[in-house]
């Protein structure tokens, strides 16, 4: 096998061909979806970094939705009108992240 196919982005593919029993083709990337309520986020794959991931906390992992209340329930941890374990399980390993 050459070193170009012994990576894990390239999948082997089996043709029907007598010469070349396998192909071996480029994983495709999966579309990027928020991982709170899993809507798919508004992300390109070309370009600047800057242009492809929203520069704001939670960039390209949650939605604008999704990273607004997270940064409610923090706010509302750090002034102690409710406790860390409060918070859903979900939502307290990023409000944990704000804190």
């Amino acid at each position: 096998m050459l070193p170009r196919f012994r990576s894990r982005s390239v999948r082997k593919v089996r043709k029907s061909s007598k010469n070349f029993p396998f192909h071996y083709e480029r994983r495709k990337g999966r579309t990027a979806c928020c991982a709170l309520c899993g809507v798919k986020l508004n992300i390109k794959r070309n370009g600047a970094k800057s242009k492809r991931i929203p520069s704001r906390p939670f960039g390209g992992v949650l939605c604008s939705k999704c990273s607004f209340d997270v940064m409610k329930l923090a706010g509302k941890v750090m002034g102690a009108h409710i406790k860390l374990e409060d918070v859903d399980g979900e939502r307290r390993k990023f409000v944990r992240q704000i804190k």
